[in-house]
């Protein structure tokens, strides 16, 4: 593929990308931000040893979940101005999904309110 046309075959991989995730199961998102949430607590509590502890997966999930975060709030206003605190929220839900949060739209949104 051309270099020229690669900028474009992203962009249209992106667009699909936060489109398809909407349906996905939150199960997913809860155990990421789960990843996420202990990292930043690691780092608190041993501060330059936390890089050093954290393995690739759990650096790869809690980068998962900090990116669907900004997405999501590049297009929705949320009650807080905190990513960390969202995270928190998804993080502590329970795996039994009630209150409409099957999937990662509804626990979004739940997450983004007070």
């Amino acid at each position: 593929m051309k270099s020229a046309m690669r900028p474009l075959v992203w962009l249209a991989a992106s667009l699909f990308l936060s489109v398809a995730q909407a349906d996905e199961p939150a199960e997913p998102l809860i155990s990421n931000c789960q990843a996420l949430v202990k990292i930043y607590q690691t780092r608190d509590e041993q501060r330059l040893l936390a890089g050093v502890s954290t393995s690739v997966s759990d650096a790869l999930r809690a980068g998962w979940c900090k990116g669907v975060l900004d997405e999501y709030r590049r297009s929705y206003t949320c009650a807080t101005n905190d990513w960390f605190t969202q995270a928190q929220k998804i993080a502590a839900t329970s795996v039994a999904l009630d209150e409409g949060m099957s999937n990662v739209e509804g626990l979004l949104e739940k997450s983004c309110a007070q």
